[in-house]
This record gives C-alpha cells, structure tokens and sequence, in this order.
C-alpha cells in the first residue's frame, strides 16, 4: 500500500460489458493515490442481499419491508470499502485491481439519460465513466447518478487532477 493512502469515496453499481449480454459490476474506490476498482461478485451480491433481509426481519420488517432493505444493497454494500485498508480491498476477489494516476491518460465523466419506454415511463439518470489507461477505453455506467456527477469530477480530480474532465 502507498504510504499514507486514505480512501476518499466511492462510485457505486459501476458496470462495465464484457460480453453481448454479460457485464460485470464493480465499486469505484477512490484513495488519494490512486482508483481501486472492487468487482461485486454474484456471492457478495446474494451474502449482501440476504443480510439486509435478515436484518430488515430482525427490526420487524415484512415481507414488503425486507424487500425494500434490499434494493438499497448496492449502495450499503459500496459505503463498506469507506472503512476497509485498500489493500484489504484489492485482495477480497481476484477480480480487483488499481490504477494509478501515471497510467492514466484521460477520465471523462457524464451524466446520461436512459428514456423511459412504454413499459416504463420514467428516465433515469446515470453516470458514464471513460477511463483511458493503458492503452485501453473502458467505458463504465452506474446504475444511477449516485453520487452526482459534479461530486464525481470533483472526487476523482482529488487524485486524477486534469487527468479529468
């Protein structure tokens, strides 16, 4: 671990394709020195999700209760790396890895809308991270705009300074 590295926030539910109809899922963690990327595995996800119901059971909750613990799972399970050491973070799947500012060349964060349909007529917005970085694009969208996407400019710069835009 770089000496002195302190996390300084997260981007959660970031997902990326991998595939035609696969992608994977990973946290964005931001430390002073560099961006940690922690893959949410399908087991964390269900260990995640039955926490929360258990939890939601354990204070009362019914059936519609421990259901809505679980949708914010995602957002709960990205708050936890807040507390953990980054190296603790890169050795919990091997699907973890980092990325210093050196190997970076550029990071372009929007907001995007994804417009309702007929089934469903609400937009939603989201963030689009591109991140060039050895010598290779990966384009990544959140679930949602969470957190906003002035904050997650401003949170990267912290470390990626003009590396942002």
């Amino acid at each position: 671990m770089p000496t002195g590295e302190q996390i300084l926030g997260v981007i959660p539910s970031a997902q990326i394709k991998t595939g035609m109809f696969s992608k994977k899922t990973y946290t964005l963690v931001v430390t002073n020195t560099r961006l940690l990327f922690a893959e949410l595995t399908n087991d964390a996800l269900k260990g995640a999700i039955e926490e929360a119901r258990a939890a939601k059971k354990a204070a009362g909750g019914g059936f519609f209760g421990q259901w809505g613990a679980q949708m914010g799972v995602a957002l709960h399970f990205a708050e936890r790396y807040l507390a953990l050491d980054p190296e603790t973070i890169l050795a919990e799947t091997t699907g973890n890895f980092a990325i210093s500012p050196s190997e970076v060349k550029s990071i372009k964060v929007e907001r995007k809308t994804e417009h309702g349909n007929d089934d469903n007529a609400m937009d939603r917005d989201y963030l689009r991270l591109t991140i060039e970085a050895q010598g290779n694009k990966r384009e990544f969208n959140t679930e949602g705009e969470n957190p906003r996407v002035n904050d997650a400019r401003a949170l990267l710069a912290t470390t990626f300074g003009q590396l942002v835009r």
